[in-house]
């Protein structure tokens, strides 16, 4: 009975230590490279965790007109349908910030300074 609880206990950690994802701070540039086609947002919803300090690139190729807004930075840049664009900012402020799409209305990604 002891033996099956140990193994018991021993399984659930295992499981326990693969369902934990950490994801490491970057401390260097960052490049998130958007694509906005029929309507949707790729990536959406993703989460980057950088240091303060650092220089983030967005690059972003579109279908159709729109503006990329990065809260808390208070940056946005107008998106032009067929034409690339790529903006750079450093990350001086920490917590967490939304980069999202004002037309299409969707979190591209969410930016935690560290």
């Amino acid at each position: 009975m002891r033996r099956a609880f140990v193994c018991l206990v021993a399984a659930l950690l295992l499981l326990a230590g693969a369902c934990t994802t950490t994801t490491p701070t970057a401390s260097g540039p960052v490049t998130i490279a958007v694509t906005i086609a029929n309507g949707k947002v790729s990536p959406s919803g993703a989460k980057y965790d950088v240091s303060k300090g650092s220089t983030v690139s967005i690059n972003v190729t579109s279908d159709s007109a729109d503006i990329i807004h990065v809260h808390g930075y208070e940056i946005e840049k107008d998106v032009v349908a067929g034409t690339p664009l790529s903006f750079t900012f450093t990350a001086d402020q920490t917590g967490s910030f939304e980069i999202e799409t004002h037309v299409v209305e969707a979190t591209i990604a969410t930016l935690n300074v560290r």
